[in-house]
């Protein structure tokens, strides 16, 4: 490539050499005739010929010109030719030079010229030997160069670099050997080529160590991780969208009861005895489905074994997004039975063993569940009477007792299909399984009201103590009562609440009327909390007699309700209803108020009477505080026994340190105490000496057949004599005739109330009754 681009180059280079050389052969020619001008324009100008040829000759001595020719005016001066001219070009006589001769007297007169013919060959030759000789020098010396730089190519560059390459050839790979740098180019680019090489194969070598030290880690944790999979006592499968496995260790073959065959192919997660495989698969679509996120899905399933056994396995899934799922399957059989314990015990009542009101509630679901067409059953609703006073006289654990032969008198009772519950507290429930007719069940009731009311004995902490058990029932039937549980149970309820109103230890099918006389207790409820504010609500005062002067030294305030289109209600049915619906607080306080401003008139207007007030338990102590009770009485600048307190046997039976406090303190601020209803409850006689009590008041129940029935009157003439001998005075409410008012008088009963000297009446009208009353009783104490 040298050699061809100086050959072109010398080549170049000689043509332009003898373009140069033929341009100063013109350029001499052309000064020689600049130098003969003047001396050829004189001969021109005399027409010497002598002159002329003298020129011509002088001229012709220059080797380079041919012939000259000078010519004056248009002849011919003079001619001559080189006689040593042996070649003649007459192609070249088109390149004579020329130069105009002018006068020497006038030098913008042209006298003549003078020609001259250039040797032209002559010419050629010489600058073609003269390009030649330059060209062969040229070539010379490219070939010298060439040669020089090939030299120093060979033993610089090419032999450094062929003993590089052979020590890059002898390096053993992956030794990271390094090459040693030819001497003599320590510091050359050969030198700092084999330092880049010697440092590309050190970065070569880290990153091959960094390498294997990766794939060693890689194998390390392969093997680990195929160890953890092959060893986990947590199934590990993959599977596809289908269930087909295409992966699983030795736990999951175990955990589904099949070993693990050694070709896993054409193997379906579903070859399982699951027991709801297609819950399995939408698992498998809902992991699919939470693809995009990665959620794990998971959820507990049940697996038959081939001997009937049971395992529950809890399968998580997830979809790391190559269209396969990633599982692990857990044994939570353990879990599970442990849950269905709990739920069980949950649905359990501890002191029973019967279901409580969740187990209940699932029992009456699964009945419903079946087949609607051959589904009856009876419900019923039991709760017993007295528990309360059971449990308040003998304390918790004798209600415990007496709740546990309850449970055993019930499973002594019970068929096969029944299922007991105990709801809460003394209420209990049986569903008595199968279609039954009314009649069947009212014979049933019966004997099981029969078999529970045998006595039983107790041991309690004033000794043994017989009861004899008594119970309400209600029964509602599916699906005539109801077709769901809370129908059923609302009506069943119903129906106890019916026969619990009816008297003890009775029972009642439900009937739709309960629901009407819910309704009118609803509307009741409404219309009672807005007579409270709307004034219907008023004061009756039935005077209280004294049975042996017939003199009226004072009067019980008896709440009196006028609906304005129902009427005159009832005190025993709004009285309870106040209490249940919360409102006996401010009916109480009601009470009291209009009572003291009564009595405040009654003194007012000269008559020393007082007024008694029934005070609920409820009220007691924080609804009616001794506090609030003085301060009406101030407030109406009463003394303190213008009014007396009437409280019930239920007060006595409550908290009884509670009461008692109450009680002391309104004694001993100077209120009088009366115990109302006595004889109808549950208290003990020795109550009368415990607490603060002033009066008793037999109840009317006692003072009805007082003439009649003899066992009444020996109970009130004992009360009388009990009452007397602990210097509290006596009471008899019901009196309606005046044989009950001379036989209550004769027995030494102090006081009297009823309908023989007047009924409850409005404030007003008060005054002219007691007149009306003093009178008649004079009448009749006159008339023997």
């Amino acid at each position: 490539m040298a050699l061809l681009v100086g050959g072109v180059s010398s080549y170049l280079i000689s043509q332009s050499l003898r373009e140069r050389e033929q341009r100063q052969a013109i350029r001499s020619l052309s000064e020689v005739l600049e130098t003969v001008q003047s001396t050829a324009s004189i001969a021109a100008f005399t027409n010497d010929n002598q002159l002329a040829d003298e020129v011509i000759q002088g001229l012709l001595r220059n080797s380079d010109i041919l012939s000259v020719t000078i010519i004056a005016g248009d002849t011919v001066l003079a001619n001559g030719i080189r006689s040593s001219a042996t070649v003649f070009a007459p192609e070249l006589m088109d390149k004579p030079l020329s130069q105009s001769l002018a006068s020497p007297f006038n030098k913008n007169e042209t006298i003549g010229k003078i020609i001259l013919q250039a040797d032209w060959p002559k010419i050629e030759a010489r600058v073609k030997q003269s390009t030649l000789d330059t060209l062969y020098l040229l070539l010379a010396e490219m070939l010298i160069v060439v040669l020089s730089v090939a030299a120093v190519m060979v033993f610089f560059v090419i032999r450094p670099i062929k003993k590089v390459s052979d020590r890059l050839h002898q390096i053993e790979p992956g030794l990271g050997s390094s090459i040693r740098v030819p001497e003599g180019h320590e510091k050359t680019e050969i030198g700092r080529l084999v330092s880049d090489i010697n440092d590309l194969t050190g970065r070569q070598m880290t990153l091959l160590e960094e390498a294997r030290a990766m794939q060693q880690q890689q194998q390390v944790a392969q093997r680990k991780y195929q160890n953890l999979f092959d060893c986990a006592a947590s199934g590990i499968f993959v599977v596809d969208r289908d269930g087909h496995l295409d992966s699983f260790n030795q736990a999951f073959a175990t955990l589904i009861w099949r070993s693990k065959p050694v070709n896993q192919e054409n193997l379906s997660l579903f070859d399982a005895a699951w027991s709801r495989s297609d819950l399995i698969r939408s698992l498998l679509v809902l992991a699919l489905e939470q693809e995009t996120i990665g959620r794990i899905v998971t959820d507990d399933f049940l697996l038959l074994g081939r001997r009937g056994e049971e395992r529950w396995l809890n399968i998580a899934v997830t979809a790391p997004g190559d269209g396969t799922l990633q599982g692990t399957m857990t044994d939570v059989t353990a879990r599970k039975r442990e849950e269905m314990h709990a739920r069980q015990l949950a649905s359990l009542d501890a002191l029973t063993g019967f279901a409580n009101r969740q187990g209940l509630l699932e029992a009456i679901g699964q009945h419903l569940a079946r087949d609607h067409a051959q589904t009856s059953f009876a419900l019923l609703m039991l709760n017993l009477d007295g528990f309360k006073q059971i449990n308040e006289s003998f304390g918790v654990p004798a209600g415990d007792e007496v709740l546990g032969i309850v449970a055993e008198r019930i499973r002594q009772f019970i068929q096969p299909g029944d299922i007991p519950a105990r709801s809460g507290g003394d209420e209990f429930v049986i569903l008595f399984d199968g279609a039954s007719p009314e009649s069947a069940v009212d014979q049933r009731l019966n004997q099981f009201l029969s078999l529970l009311q045998q006595s039983h004995a107790m041991m309690t902490l004033e000794g043994t103590r017989v009861i004899s058990l008594r119970a309400s029932a209600g029964v509602a039937f599916y699906p005539q009562d109801g077709t769901n549980v809370h129908q059923l149970l609302r009506s069943a309820e119903l129906a106890l609440m019916s026969a619990r109103t009816a008297g003890s230890h009775t029972y009642h099918f439900f009937e739709p009327s309960m629901l009407v006389a819910v309704e009118h207790r609803r509307r009741i409820e409404d219309d009672l909390k807005h007579a409270i504010g709307e004034g219907e609500l008023y004061l009756g005062f039935q005077p209280i007699i004294n049975l042996v002067t017939g003199e009226v030294v004072g009067a019980e305030a008896l709440m009196r309700w006028a609906h304005p289109t129902r009427g005159m209600v009832s005190p025993d049915v709004f009285i309870p209803l106040a209490e249940e619906i919360g409102v006996i607080g401010e009916l109480g306080l009601l009470v009291l108020e209009n009572a003291c401003q009564v009595v405040s008139q009654w003194r007012s207007a000269g008559h020393s009477l007082y007024v008694s007030v029934n005070v609920s338990a409820l009220q007691i102590p924080n609804l009616l505080t001794p506090s609030i009770v003085l301060e009406a009485l101030k407030r109406h600048g009463l003394p303190n026994d213008a009014i007396v307190i009437e409280i019930t046997e239920g007060v006595l039976m409550g908290n009884i340190g509670t009461a008692l406090e109450w009680m002391a303190e309104l004694g001993a601020a100077g209120l009088r105490i009366y115990l109302d209803d006595f004889g109808t409850g549950y208290s003990s006689l020795s109550y009368l000496k415990r607490f603060p009590l002033h009066a008793v008041k037999i109840d009317k129940s006692f003072i009805r057949d007082l003439a009649e029935d003899s066992h009444d009157k020996a109970l009130v003439n004992a009360i009388i004599t009990m009452a007397t001998s602990l210097t509290l005075d006596v009471i008899a409410e019901g009196v309606e005739t005046e044989v009950h008012f001379k036989m209550l008088r004769d027995m030494g009963c102090h006081f009297g109330q009823g309908f023989l000297f007047s009924p409850a009446v409005k404030a007003e009208l008060f005054a002219e009754t007691v007149v009306d009353i003093e009178q008649r009783l004079a009448l009749m104490n006159a008339g023997g």
